[in-house]
C-alpha cells in the first residue's frame, strides 16, 4: 500500500505485522463477545470458572449531554472561533453524516485562512497543516466516503481546554454512524479510557450517553504519524477496511 492508500496492494500483500494484529484482534473480540454474553445471561459482572473468576469492568458512560434541537442552538454552545465553525459545518446535515473524525486539536483561524484552497480540504486544514491535510484527504477518499458524509471536530483547542463534551453534543445532533478518533489523546478522551492506542486501534467500542443514545467509536492512528511510516500505513489500511465493511462501502 502506497501513499495513495491503494486497496489492491493492501489486499494482495498482507504483511506478517498486519496479519498478527488481525489475529490478535480476532482473539480479543471473541473474548469480549463471550464475556458480554455471559454478563447478559447472568446479570452479574463476574464470570466464574472451576479454578477462578473474571471480573468484567463496565464500560465508562458519558454523563447527560444536552442534545441541540437545531443547528443555531448547537452552534452557540460551541467554543471554536466562528470562522472555523462556518468551515466545519458547511453543508453538514443530521442524518447525512456517516463518519465523524475526532482530531486531537485545532489550528487558529489566523493560520488556517492563509492555507485555504476551497472545497473539502478546507475542513481538514482546520486540524492539520497542508501536507498532512492532503494525506488525510487521500485516506478519506480511499474509504469511499463523500465529503458530505464526513464531519471533523477536535477534542482540544489548547492544552488547557477540553472539547470532548462538544464532540458528543455534535454527534448527538448529527447522528453519525461511527466516531473515528485520530490519535491517542482523542481516543482516550472520547472513550474515557487510558488504554494504549496500539492495543485498541481498529476495534469498535460502544459508549452510552446518559438519557440519550449509544455511540460507536473506532480509534485510529493519527495521520501525522502515518505519512512516512509504511508499516503503520498497512496496519491502518486494514483498520480502515473494517470500518468500510461496517459502512457497506466494500463487501
Amino acid at each position: 500500500m502506497g501513499e495513495g492508500f491503494s486497496s489492491s496492494n493492501a489486499v494482495k500483500h498482507e504483511t506478517p505485522l498486519a496479519k498478527g494484529f488481525t489475529e490478535k484482534r480476532q482473539v480479543i473480540e471473541s473474548l469480549e463477545r463471550f464475556a458480554k454474553e455471559k454478563v447478559e445471561e447472568t446479570q452479574l459482572p463476574v464470570i466464574k470458572f472451576d479454578r477462578g473468576e473474571i471480573h468484567v469492568k463496565p464500560d465508562p458512560v458519558w454523563g447527560e449531554v444536552q442534545k441541540a434541537s437545531n443547528v443555531q442552538e448547537l452552534m452557540v454552545s460551541l467554543t471554536l472561533e466562528e470562522e472555523i465553525l462556518k468551515v466545519l459545518f458547511r453543508g453538514k446535515n443530521p442524518g447525512s453524516i456517516r463518519v465523524m473524525f475526532v482530531t486531537e486539536n485545532i489550528r487558529p483561524w489566523s493560520e488556517v485562512k492563509a492555507d485555504l484552497k476551497g472545497g473539502f480540504i478546507d475542513e481538514l486544514l482546520t486540524g492539520f497543516p497542508l501536507k498532512t491535510a492532503e494525506f488525510f484527504e487521500r485516506m478519506i477518499l480511499a474509504m469511499k466516503l463523500d465529503p458530505s458524509e464526513v464531519m471533523i471536530y477536535p477534542v482540544e483547542k489548547s492544552e488547557d481546554s477540553d472539547l470532548s463534551a462538544e464532540v458528543i453534543r455534535i454527534s448527538l445532533y448529527l447522528n453519525p454512524e461511527i466516531l473515528i478518533t485520530l490519535g491517542a489523546k482523542a481516543s482516550q478522551k472520547i472513550l474515557k479510557s487510558n488504554d494504549r492506542l496500539s492495543n485498541i486501534h481498529g476495534q469498535f467500542f460502544e459508549r452510552k450517553v446518559e438519557n440519550q443514545s449509544t455511540l460507536q467509536i473506532v480509534p485510529l492512528f493519527h495521520p501525522s504519524i502515518l505519512e512516512t511510516n509504511q508499516s503503520m500505513k498497512k496496519t491502518t489500511w486494514a483498520d480502515m477496511q473494517i470500518i468500510m465493511k461496517h459502512l457497506k462501502k466494500i463487501p
